[in-house]
């Protein structure tokens, strides 16, 4: 048990809260892993991996707050495209701003101005629900539990995915029915 692996897991997870892609995902079901077997100390995981998180969020925030509007503004190559993203970007972010925050990568929520204190918050939650459960389930389970739901976690997220579209579908086509209905009545 060294310091070394607290410094990797630190930098693993800091990109992810960034919301570069990466394997920090994978790094904190290693470090679970080790956690439940005595190697590493779960309370020093969950500090090092929240603290990371929170980091490399707000480093996301400030980049996107900063210039990654003006990125997306810029004429060129797909121009157009980019202004219309920016347009529903600025729809979702004004109705639904707390959602949308932990949903995102953390610098989408600067380039849409999200007030800081609201993203902190939405950053939080979204590091709380990730790192508990890849630590939580690979600390109880072992690591075959956790390496099973680390290859099916894309299926499953895009499974709830399909679930909540096909959920908001039916009840956007249900809101329309009954506003033609009483239009009609």
């Amino acid at each position: 048990m060294t310091v070394t692996e607290y410094v990797v897991l630190f930098l693993l997870v800091t990109t992810t809260g960034f919301g570069l892609p990466g394997p920090g995902d994978a790094s904190l079901i290693a470090a679970g892993t080790l956690a439940g077997e005595g190697k590493l100390n779960l309370w020093i995981v969950l500090v090092t991996s929240m603290t990371a998180w929170l980091g490399g969020s707000a480093a996301g925030f400030a980049v996107g707050f900063r210039q990654g509007r003006a990125l997306l503004e810029r004429p060129g190559w797909f121009a157009k495209k980019r202004r219309k993203l920016l347009a529903t970007g600025d729809d979702t972010f004004g109705r639904r701003t707390f959602t949308a925050s932990v949903i995102v990568p953390a610098f989408v929520s600067g380039v849409f101005r999200v007030r800081f204190p609201l993203f902190l918050l939405a950053a939080l939650t979204a590091g709380t629900v990730l790192i508990c459960m890849f630590v939580g389930i690979s600390y109880f389970l072992g690591p075959e539990i956790a390496e099973r739901i680390g290859t099916v976690g894309t299926k499953a997220v895009v499974g709830v995915l399909l679930v909540v579209g096909i959920g908001l579908g039916i009840k956007a086509a249900l809101a329309k029915w009954r506003t033609t209905r009483r239009v009609s009545s």
